[in-house]
């Protein structure tokens, strides 16, 4: 029994719509690259969607600072950032809000703003 022609129709703009919201593609990663420079993160905001995984690389430039390190309280996130070295922090943000970052005298900060979309 050959299948017919409407039934084919459906099952494509089904697919066509399951394809079209994203349903069959990998899951994105959200990539974002920090300097720390003399006037501190640069940029020092990031804007983040809940639920995608995030790949967040920290350079710095300089040593006239005291960002020698990055702590993301809120994800229990703490990192050494050598001189001129890329430092790459992978985590996924499971809820929405704004969460600091900052150095680890709490004195140069950076805020993460993750929302649903």
């Amino acid at each position: 029994m050959k299948p017919s022609v409407s039934a084919l129709t459906g099952l494509i703009v089904v697919l066509l719509a399951i394809q079209s919201v994203g349903a069959w593609s990998p899951q994105q990663v959200q990539e974002a690259t920090i300097k720390v420079t003399e006037k501190g993160y640069e940029p020092n905001q990031l804007k983040l969607r809940v639920g995608v995984p995030a790949r967040v690389t920290f350079v710095r430039e300089t040593e006239a600072t005291c960002g020698t390190e990055v702590v993301f309280p809120e994800y229990d996130i703490e990192r050494k950032l050598p001189l001129d070295e890329p430092v790459v922090i992978e985590f996924t943000p499971q809820e929405s809000g704004e969460f600091g970052f900052a150095c680890g005298m709490n004195m140069v900060k950076g805020k993460l703003i993750v929302s649903e979309n």
